[in-house]
């Protein structure tokens, strides 16, 4: 018997409501006089069903009965070994007709059979952007090291600056490490290699800059970036600083936005929540102007009295740099604005209205803005608004 699954489905009629019921039979119960037959149960009665140059129905009461000890119900004089949309006719009252056709289960692979099953991951590969040589009078000096300060004596945060790596990684089994250099020589301090908690096969590290100071003093740094990706290694620049003690001197005429991460960057195709990855980026500019924005409630009362109910002041602040690169620009507007979950602002200018700026913990308010300057030259001017963490300077009723 070649049919190895056969759908048999018998439509039964009742005080003259048909009823029909299907079963899928996988396998002959076995051989009688050379033939096979399926045993079933339909209707709480035992069929048999077989091919002996016709397709044949039984009814047999005692299950291990061959199919011929059975009353003939169903006969069709199709031919063939597999019954396909086969009507039976009926010789009995009880039933209408029977249809058979192929299973509807597909059928199980079998082990002999020539398959195999093959995974690729694909795998992203970092890729720093390196800018062509057009030409520029000052492509030389574009992207030069980042003025970065630490205190030896001081802890205050707004005097210590830190630099966070990351990278994403394809497999388990995949490599990274991250070095720092000090004119292209390894430093005595080693970065600490730290997972994502919330990011599979992606890790990220943090430059303490004050114990960078310690072990390894003043002087032009390189983080670098080393890995082995599904077997493809390389090595780039994350990025270059120029340490400095921690002066008033040194730090004249910055300003700086230190910041956390939090949050699902798609931007980085990495999840850093619950990581609190911090980072900070010191630039020349200024961070200031504060407007306090004042909301005010009155309400004035029948003798035409007018009493405060609610006064409250909504600080805004303007992040303001002076022309810059792209490489600076781009960093503030593509991931230390976008990707903030917290954000302290700080400024160093000696000709601020204010000198309370340090560290100030603020959050964005406005999109930030790009002046463009001249289209005969290449930097631009960001500004940003930002206001108040805490809106929690008011006076009410």
């Amino acid at each position: 018997m070649a049919c190895s699954c056969i759908r048999l489905c018998i439509t039964r009629v009742e005080g003259g409501e048909p009823t029909t019921e299907c079963i899928e039979l996988n396998a002959a119960t076995g051989g009688f006089n050379g033939l096979d037959y399926w045993q079933f149960n339909l209707f709480g009665s035992t069929f048999s069903l077989y091919f002996d140059g016709n397709w044949k129905i039984n009814q047999n009461e005692a299950l291990g009965l061959p199919p011929d000890s059975g009353i003939l119900l169903f006969n069709s004089k199709a031919m063939g070994e597999c019954p396909e949309n086969v009507i039976f006719t009926a010789l009995g009252a009880i039933y209408t007709g029977a249809n058979t056709s192929e299973c509807l289960t597909p059928p199980v692979c079998v082990d002999h059979e020539d398959r195999h099953k093959r995974e690729f991951k694909s795998i992203k590969l970092p890729k720093p952007f390196i800018e062509q040589n057009r030409g520029w009078k000052q492509d030389c000096c574009v992207c030069s090291p980042m003025l970065t300060l630490a205190s030896l004596t001081d802890s205050e945060t707004w005097k210590n600056d830190v630099s966070s790596a990351w990278i994403k990684l394809s497999d388990p089994t995949d490599v990274v490490s991250f070095q720092l250099y000090k004119n292209n020589t390894l430093t005595t301090y080693t970065p600490t290699l730290v997972a994502f908690p919330n990011e599979s096969d992606a890790y990220y590290t943090t430059i303490q800059w004050k114990d960078v100071l310690s072990s390894d003093g003043i002087g032009c740094f390189e983080l670098r970036v080393s890995y082995d990706i599904s077997g493809v290694t390389g090595n780039y620049v994350w990025g270059s600083y120029n340490l400095r003690e921690y002066t008033i001197q040194n730090a004249l005429k910055t300003a700086r936005i230190r910041v956390k991460f939090n949050l699902q960057q798609e931007i980085e195709g990495i999840n850093f929540t619950n990581a609190n990855v911090e980072d900070c980026i010191r630039f020349n500019g200024f961070i200031g102007e504060r407007q306090p924005n004042t909301e005010i409630d009155n309400l004035i009362y029948q003798n035409r009295e007018v009493k405060t109910v609610v006064r409250e002041n909504l600080n805004k602040y303007t992040i303001t740099t002076d022309p810059s690169e792209e490489c600076l620009i781009t960093k503030l507007t593509d991931l230390y604005l976008l990707s903030e979950n917290e954000m302290f602002i700080s400024d160093y200018n000696a000709h601020n209205h204010s000198y309370k700026y340090l560290d100030l913990p603020v959050i964005v308010e406005e999109s930030p803005e790009i002046d463009y300057l001249d289209i005969l030259q290449r930097k631009a001017k960001l500004t940003c608004i930002v206001g108040d963490r805490r809106k929690n300077k008011r006076t009410f009723y």
